[in-house]
């Protein structure tokens, strides 16, 4: 992990099993029963590796009939639904931090070179207090790389290198 998210960590709440089918109050969460064929005790391992390998943010949450704290996020449609141009929502989901901390996956495309990219934010909220955007980066090992805020940056630069 890079210097700037090392304080990432302390934001990262322990995945933690709340109920187990057959449990009182247990509701079936959305899941595809191709998928979640393991016991409780399995799913509580591969939910704990998924939560600590993608930072929280790539749980396959059809994989799992046990409900943890960490949830799926339906974000309103207008968000996943913006036109490309700007940004899309891939995947997002949510786990309870002193309010709610949402981890949103989104595709951006890039003003450099036109290409569409991953990136990640974390985002904590307080219902009728405030937003705070924690964290905003590229996706980890998906190729992205950083030119610059604009194609007009890089060129820029590159002909002031070129004049001295």
């Amino acid at each position: 992990m890079t210097e700037a998210f090392e304080s990432w960590n302390q934001w990262l709440e322990d995945p933690c099993l709340f109920w187990r089918p057959g449990d009182y109050n247990y509701q079936t969460p959305k899941h595809d029963p191709k998928k979640a064929i393991y016991t409780p005790e399995q799913e509580q391992e591969r939910f704990k590796e998924e939560v600590e390998n993608s930072e929280g943010f790539d749980i396959d949450f059809d994989s799992f009939r046990c409900v943890f704290n960490y949830h799926r996020a339906y974000l309103d449609a207008w968000m996943s639904q913006t036109p490309l141009e700007i940004y899309s929502v891939v995947k997002a989901n949510f786990h309870y931090s002193a309010g709610f901390m949402f981890l949103i996956t989104f595709e951006v495309r890039d003003p450099y070179d036109g290409l569409i990219k991953l990136f990640q934010a974390g985002v904590r909220h307080l219902k009728h207090t405030f937003t705070e955007h924690v964290f905003c980066r590229p996706k980890p090992n998906a190729g992205v790389e950083y030119y610059g805020t604009a194609k007009t940056d890089l060129e820029k630069n590159t002909k002031k290198q070129r004049l001295e």
